[in-house]
């Protein structure tokens, strides 16, 4: 994940090079000035939305199932992420769903300054852990 991560800045910071260019805003209003009134700040905006739900896809796909399995199962890390992988390429609407549900909880728990992260990472956590034993099936 932090490899998946890194890789993911990369992009980021290639695709922000490519829109705005390598010349440094004067302040932070002449920066939001360039994101959102300009042709190359909305250029910046579609594809970065863009590749970074690949990237959200991608880490998803790798980590749903995975690191429960490597906490409940003696496993080497290929073989959880190839089971992650292959449990969500039979269940695709599911992991969608799952994706949603995931996303609007953090959303949602970041909206009062971060505090209800408090109890939403927990929750998706259990739910997490309650998905991956109904989903992945060694006993």
């Amino acid at each position: 994940m932090v490899a998946l991560f890194a890789v993911w800045m990369v992009v980021a910071y290639q695709i922000y090079m490519n829109t705005l260019g390598p010349r440094p805003p004067a302040s932070v209003g002449a920066f939001l000035s360039d994101v959102f009134d300009t042709q190359a700040g909305l250029s910046m905006m579609v594809v970065g939305c863009a590749v970074g739900f690949v990237f959200a896809v991608a880490a998803l796909l790798i980590s749903a199932f995975s690191f429960p399995l490597l906490l409940d199962h003696d496993v080497s890390v290929r073989e959880a992420v190839k089971t992650s992988v292959g449990v969500a390429a039979k269940n695709p609407g599911v992991m969608a769903l799952w994706g949603l549900v995931v996303a609007g909880g953090l959303v949602l728990g970041s909206i009062p300054a971060l505090v209800g992260l408090i109890v939403v990472v927990p929750l998706l956590g259990h739910a997490t852990w309650r998905l991956y034993r109904r989903a992945v099936a060694f006993e």
